[in-house]
């Protein structure tokens, strides 16, 4: 029982930890959501280590635990066009169920390294991340103009005075409005000059990342 009740106060807090890097990101997978997530998991694991010493397949309810997570991170995944949101936080709903079920099967140490590990990279790694913006990476802009190719020659135009290349230019036509994507490689900065400029053009009439 002493085994039994570490396991639910450790799943609890290496949960709620990951759970609060969530939250303080406002993602939609939070403290509650991944503490639930993590202690689930670890019962789903001693469970199966139960009906292992009954006899039944210890591996049956684990491999579903991992599948069924999956659809839960799934429902995180937003696509708003061509932008897609949520997958960090559905990869990390997947990692919280992985500790949770390795505090299940005893391995402490594993679990909180795992969560260090975790946190490691979604608040350093993030940082480091921006360092980036100091050099040119590929990056694309989505916008809505006026439907017309002067419109969408304009927009080329103003963009290639800053000296970038504009590598890939797709455009459609959708409620009276060409949707114009544009690939280039641009720093930080030049991005966001370029971004202002644009939406200060009257053909322009929306504009995101």
């Amino acid at each position: 029982m002493e085994d039994l009740i570490i396991k639910i106060f450790l799943a609890l807090a290496l949960g709620g930890v990951l759970g609060m890097e969530r939250q303080y990101h406002d993602k939609p997978a939070g403290y509650t959501t991944n503490c639930l997530i993590c202690l689930g998991a670890m019962l789903f694991t001693i469970l199966s280590e139960y009906m292992g010493n009954a006899g039944g397949d210890p591996g049956r309810i684990a491999a579903q635990v991992v599948t069924g997570v999956g659809f839960i991170g799934a429902g995180s995944i937003l696509r708003d066009g061509n932008k897609i949101s949520g997958l960090t936080t559905a990869a990390s709903v997947w990692a919280v169920a992985a500790v949770g079920m390795a505090v299940g099967y005893g391995e402490f140490l594993l679990a909180t390294f795992s969560t260090t590990a975790i946190l490691i990279l979604q608040f350093v790694m993030r940082k480091a991340i921006h360092l980036v913006e100091f050099l040119k990476h590929y990056d694309t802009i989505f916008l809505t103009c006026d439907p017309n190719w002067q419109a969408v020659n304009k927009v080329s135009a103003a963009i290639e005075r800053h000296h970038v290349s504009i590598l890939k230019r797709e455009v459609t036509k959708q409620d009276d409005l060409f949707h114009v994507s544009l690939v280039a490689t641009f720093t930080g900065a030049e991005f966001q000059n370029i971004t202002c400029e644009l939406l200060e053009m009257p053909e322009v009439h929306s504009l995101y990342k």
